[in-house]
């Protein structure tokens, strides 16, 4: 008996075929079915193949496609930045300009210089002079803040912050500074000088 199936030729009486496994259809043999025009179903010289077969191969799952981290868009640097890459902070770093300035006392006439004080370096662009930065025995200028120095586009500019109003240049309100300005806190007077 041939299975129809897949054309292999089965012992007569068989339910199932050898090869396949399939159910065969009883009372149906090969010897019954030698007048029917065989070659075009079944080819005796390979085995019938179906038209589809459904193979692993033919079962592909595409994995999901998994969306690849973008790098963060880098800040643009502030304008007081040099644009010079820190090899510290990886690519893509700046390196700030630090802006800074000198006050340099003026001595009093017969004033020992031993104690005098001494030349002050200002750093960074927001600065609170007071009594304990700029003099400390002097007590004309104040505790607290007698003035803010700050540096704004490569200028520096002084602002007076004192309740007695003791800063001079009155600066009441900012003030560019150039090197050679004096400057008089309290009774205390300083020369400006950049670098």
């Amino acid at each position: 008996m041939r299975c129809n199936n897949c054309g292999w030729e089965n012992p007569d009486g068989s339910q199932r075929c050898e090869k396949c496994n399939a159910p065969l259809q009883s009372g149906v043999s090969y010897q019954n079915l030698q007048n029917l025009d065989l070659h075009s179903t079944i080819r005796e010289d390979k085995p019938f193949e179906p038209s589809h077969k459904t193979t692993i191969e033919e079962t592909i799952i595409e994995e999901p496609q998994v969306a690849q981290p973008q790098p963060k868009p880098q800040p643009a640097p502030p304008s007081d930045y040099t644009g010079t890459v820190n090899p510290y902070e990886g690519m893509g770093g700046y390196v700030p300009v630090v802006h800074h300035c000198i006050l340099k006392p003026v001595i009093f006439p017969g004033e020992d210089l031993r104690d005098a004080p001494q030349p002050i370096n200002i750093k960074g662009d927001y600065n609170e002079l007071n009594r304990q930065l700029l003099d400390p025995n002097n007590n004309t200028i104040t505790s607290k803040v007698q003035a803010t120095l700050t540096n704004k586009d490569g200028k520096w500019y002084i602002q007076n912050q004192s309740v007695q109003k003791t800063t001079y240049v009155f600066a009441e309100e900012p003030v560019a500074l150039k090197t050679g300005d004096i400057i008089l806190m309290g009774n205390r007077t300083f020369v400006f000088s950049e670098d």
